[in-house]
């Protein structure tokens, strides 16, 4: 083998994220996370007066994605 081998997925090593790393591991932007948590969608828990997102409640969030059918919501909204 050549050189060092590389990763080809990066698997997170903590299990809490601040909302800014929620964000980036989400791929959204700061006030879309706000706004899902604010509607229910995604938990996050208080510890020590600062919010954070558990790994797997991430995790959760981004498998109930995986049912949205972008074509039937089009037809559900009148479009």
């Amino acid at each position: 083998m050549i050189g060092k081998p590389v990763a080809l997925i990066q698997v997170p090593n903590q299990r809490l994220f601040s909302p800014k790393a929620a964000s980036r591991y989400l791929d959204v932007h700061p006030q879309t996370l706000k706004k899902i948590t604010d509607e229910g969608q995604l938990q996050a828990k208080w510890m020590r007066n600062r919010k954070v997102y558990l790994l797997e409640e991430l995790d959760r969030y981004i498998e109930s994605l995986e049912d949205y059918n972008p074509s039937r919501a089009r037809l559900t909204n009148g479009s």
